[in-house]
């Protein structure tokens, strides 16, 4: 077989693995679930060494060499890069290349390759991009389901404190029904405690009112 015709089916392979880690990545409900996935797919190119991903969970790899030693792994990349192995100081190896990208927040993509094709890396960093865009949407998933969480809790805060406004105001209500029958000083007492009470109420409705408005900014100002 022909050199061009193995650099065309590679490519295609390639092409079918980024299709096929587009399509499924989504359906995964954790950093780390996603990052296997992308190792595992792009480890399965044979001019692929080794593929390590440094996550916010720790350190994920698929390795046909040993490169745990490679001293750009310690590089936390702002850009994408590509580094000759000669500068790795990486020992009985027989990757050529990094590759390295920035992908989402505290992700980095290191990829260990034999040979070097402006292809092959294009769809690399198209793929590393569907990463980062997963984890992204992901993390904002959860940020929301927090945020809806609390503000349920402060719904439910809103019917308790509601509720214990109710003893206060029938003490008022039954003492202006009373006033006539009862000693002075009796009354203001009642009232100024009933008082008390509503306004300790209306204090913490006040709290929790400021505190869902600030909720519900963070959730759907930048929308």
């Amino acid at each position: 077989m022909s050199e061009e015709i193995q650099q065309l089916r590679r490519i295609n392979n390639l092409l079918f693995d980024a299709f096929t880690l587009s399509s499924q990545i989504w359906m995964f409900k954790s950093r780390e679930e996603m990052v296997e996935l992308f190792c595992n797919i792009v480890a399965e190119d044979d001019d692929c060494t080794a593929v390590v991903v440094s996550d916010k969970g720790g350190n994920h790899y698929r390795m046909k060499e040993d490169v745990l030693n490679c001293k750009f792994l310690n590089y936390t990349p702002n850009v994408f890069g590509i580094v000759d192995a000669n500068y790795c100081e990486c020992e009985n190896v027989s990757h050529n290349y990094l590759v390295v990208f920035p992908a989402a927040e505290g992700t980095s993509v290191y990829v260990f390759l034999k040979n070097l094709e402006e292809e092959y890396v294009q769809i690399l960093k198209e793929m590393v991009d569907v990463l980062a865009r997963a984890i992204e949407h992901l993390e904002i998933q959860k940020k929301n389901e927090l945020v809806m969480q609390r503000l349920k809790e402060n719904l439910e805060q809103f019917q308790f404190l509601a509720d214990r406004l109710r003893n206060p105001l029938a003490v008022i209500q039954g003492v202006a029904e009373l006033a006539e029958e009862m000693d002075t000083n009796t009354v203001f007492e009642m009232v100024r405690r009933s008082a008390k009470k509503m306004k300790e109420v209306l204090d913490s409705l006040s709290e929790a009112e400021v505190s869902s408005i600030e909720l519900y900014q963070s959730l759907f100002s930048k929308r």
